[in-house]
């Protein structure tokens, strides 16, 4: 992704990535169900989608956030499912020992770069570069995140695990505040907990009985309050992307 197109991490960054991960579990879950294509059957679709973003990002030169942001969800949502119908295919040890390794494998590999120009405008913003590698991570890190937030709610229940969850949430996010600029790697911890937590929280909110709203509300209100993030949050710098 060119740099052009990258949002700046900052408080507004962490609150949008928190948040597109609630919407991503939502929305995953309804997406599963309701387009009739099943857990693993809409992720063709999803991947299709995501080329076309990358496709059209390429050729747009203009500053510009909307397709990081998209790319985000699209990913979440995918990532939802893929773990839905990963952690029934295999016993629960393997399946979350492979994705600790894919995400810290591709994590580290996004990590890596080889153009001290670029590394400079990237670490400038805070992420490390957006190439293929980062995406895999972020993809790692959402399956990673709905598989072990789904245990944790087994372990703890549903409502004790989005509070803890949130809690780990506030606390990591406090460390990066004050060693992230200069330990990328607490970037990549961040939004593995993000993640985790986004899926407890989600899940409680699509099916506490104490606010039975159910899982379309609870879908529309995480994707409106993601995107009231983004339009309703001043971005920090005058050369921030534009949404």
């Amino acid at each position: 992704m060119q740099i052009r197109h990258m949002p700046r991490v900052d408080a507004r960054y962490w609150s949008a990535i928190a948040m597109a991960s609630l919407f991503g579990t939502n929305l995953g879950d309804l997406y599963a169900h309701d387009s009739g294509l099943g857990l693993i059957g809409g992720v063709p679709v999803l991947i299709a989608l995501a080329a076309i973003v990358f496709v059209i990002e390429r050729r747009d030169q203009t500053p510009r956030e909307l397709y990081y942001w998209l790319l985000i969800i699209i990913i979440r949502t995918g990532a939802t499912n893929i773990a839905d119908y990963g952690k029934h295919q295999m016993p629960f040890v393997v399946f979350g020992a492979i994705l600790s390794v894919l995400m810290i494998g591709f994590a580290w590999a996004s990590l890596r770069n080889n153009d001290p120009a670029e590394r400079s405008a990237e670490t400038r913003r805070g992420m490390p570069r957006t190439g293929a590698a980062y995406w895999a991570a972020m993809l790692s890190a959402g399956v990673f995140g709905t598989f072990f937030g789904d245990v944790a709610q087994h372990l703890i229940g549903q409502g004790a695990a989005a509070a803890a969850l949130a809690l780990l949430l506030l606390a990591t996010l406090a460390i990066w505040r004050a060693q992230g600029a200069s330990r990328i790697w607490l970037y990549w911890l961040t939004v593995a907990v993000a993640r985790t937590a986004g899926t407890a929280m989600g899940d409680w909110l699509a099916e506490s009985e104490t606010l039975n709203i159910g899982l379309t509300v609870a879908t529309l209100i995480t994707g409106a309050t993601f995107t009231l993030i983004l339009l309703a949050w001043p971005r920090r710098s005058k050369e921030a992307p534009a949404l």
